[in-house]
């Protein structure tokens, strides 16, 4: 059998009997692995550090900068993938970033209408220069609003894309509106149920799509839309995969 090289100590140049002393290979190691730990422990701490400060900065901005007063990168399917100054915009040139425009357009109408963000800024982002009489005249009817603690929020019971093309949409809404107001000094509240339905053209334009015009009406409740027409905008294909997010 060949000389086993792992028992051979500084002080010895045969080998030993296992169990004998540590080799100085080893007894060297033992004596280094406690600095090495502290080394690697060191370097995990700094790292833990500068990540934590990467994130305090990161997030600090974001607090510093976000909500209604900038821009703000988000990132969906089909769109948006910027707020900026409450008016989400940005969506892709298809059926669902089309059907997504709609829906945030009766929206962000809805939000300026409370004064919670500027009809201005609608303008800019989500509507064509010069918009069909009917959308002009509800866009003029919710500027300049004041804000108050009163709330409306606007949800889309089913959306149907009824014509689509690379340039052009047409989108028909069912919308459910949930309102609250106060009713007096004490804090009592109402809350209301509304229905509705609104049909808005919108032409892709600057890279997005702009609502051009639309019409609008109320209705149906429920339960006068449980077996909708064919030819209706409910007996058509509904346009699926909705989520919903708040922005402040």
């Amino acid at each position: 059998m060949g000389t086993d090289y792992r028992n051979v100590s500084a002080h010895h140049s045969g080998p030993e009997p296992s169990g004998g002393t540590l080799t100085a290979p080893a007894a060297a190691d033992s004596r280094r692995g406690p600095r090495r730990n502290v080394l690697f422990a060191g370097v995990a701490a700094l790292i833990v550090v500068a990540i934590a400060l990467v994130l305090v900065v990161v997030l600090t901005n974001r607090s510093g900068e976000g909500g209604r007063n900038s821009a703000d990168a988000i990132r969906a399917v089909h769109g948006p993938t910027t707020v900026n100054n409450g008016v989400p915009s940005g969506y892709t040139r298809d059926e669902q970033g089309a059907s997504t425009a709609a829906v945030n357009t009766i929206q962000a109408i809805a939000q300026a209408g409370q004064g919670r963000i500027d009809m201005a800024a609608v303008r800019e982002s989500m509507i064509v220069a010069d918009p069909g009489q009917t959308l002009g005249a509800a866009l003029d009817s919710e500027s300049n609003r004041d804000e108050d603690d009163d709330v409306l929020s606007l949800l889309p019971g089913a959306v149907t894309v009824t014509s689509f093309t690379q340039d052009a949409a047409e989108v028909t809404i069912w919308t459910i509106g949930v309102g609250q107001s106060e009713i007096n000094d004490t804090g009592k509240v109402s809350v209301s149920t509304t229905y509705s339905t609104t049909a808005l053209s919108l032409v892709w334009q600057d890279g997005d799509w702009k609502a051009r015009d639309w019409s609008f009406r109320q209705g149906p409740r429920p339960e006068d839309a449980s077996y909708p027409a064919a030819d209706s905008a409910l007996g058509g294909q509904l346009t699926t995969g909705y989520y919903t997010f708040y922005i402040d």
